[in-house]
């Protein structure tokens, strides 16, 4: 299924930035791998409520 592979690039994507969380050696990079961090989040977020939208409006057209 498309959507679990999406989802799993974008947990992917959150791990890496994860791990630069966690070897930043400033302010900036840890801010930096936040904000990555986020921006994924924030995608994989709008996907999945696309994905219930399209849903929703099938189930109700029946």
């Amino acid at each position: 299924m498309e959507l679990l592979k999406e989802i799993d690039s974008i947990i992917e994507e959150v791990k890496d930035e994860a791990g630069n969380l966690k070897t930043a050696e400033s302010h900036v990079e840890e801010v930096e791998a936040l904000k990555e961090m986020l921006e994924a989040l924030m995608r994989g977020a709008h996907l999945v409520q696309e994905k219930i939208d399209q849903y929703n409006d099938r189930r109700y057209r029946s």
